[in-house]
């Protein structure tokens, strides 16, 4: 017996929550690439000079654009878990560097874009929640 997932979307006989699914999606996917865009802006600002950290913000920003087209080309399962771990982890790591520091660097906790990053993440983050909670769950055996 075989079982498995099914990645599609739960469908509705109302053409309304399709489509703000889709309104949801894109604005997942722009936010997640925004973040990444902030980061490279950040790197090319300033984090180019710091050791360790300024490859990380150039990695993040990487990721971030990667995930943001990815989410916006294609809507399953992993891909929206990938937007979420992206958000979520970015927001990790900075309060991590802003508590304890991070490869020798302590960032500082507010700033325009210190609260700037931390919103788009945070709006990421809870908008790439509300897509999973829209997947189906595990239903059938064959």
């Amino acid at each position: 017996m075989a079982r498995h997932i099914d990645l599609s979307v739960t469908t509705s006989s109302s053409p309304k929550r399709a489509d703000s699914l889709l309104a949801a999606q894109g604005a997942a996917a722009l936010l997640v690439a925004a973040a990444g865009g902030i980061h490279l802006y950040l790197w090319f600002d300033y984090f180019h000079r710091v050791h360790v950290v300024g490859t990380l913000f150039l990695v993040n920003a990487g990721a971030g654009l990667a995930i943001g087209a990815a989410l916006l080309a294609r809507r399953n399962l992993f891909v929206v878990l990938l937007a979420g771990g992206y958000a979520i982890g970015t927001l990790v790591g900075f309060v991590i560097s802003t508590h304890w520091g991070l490869f020798g660097y302590r960032e500082t906790f507010w700033g325009s874009w210190q609260e700037a990053a931390g919103a788009v993440e945070l709006a990421a983050a809870l908008l790439a929640a509300g897509l999973l909670a829209s997947f189906r769950q595990p239903v059938s055996s064959a």
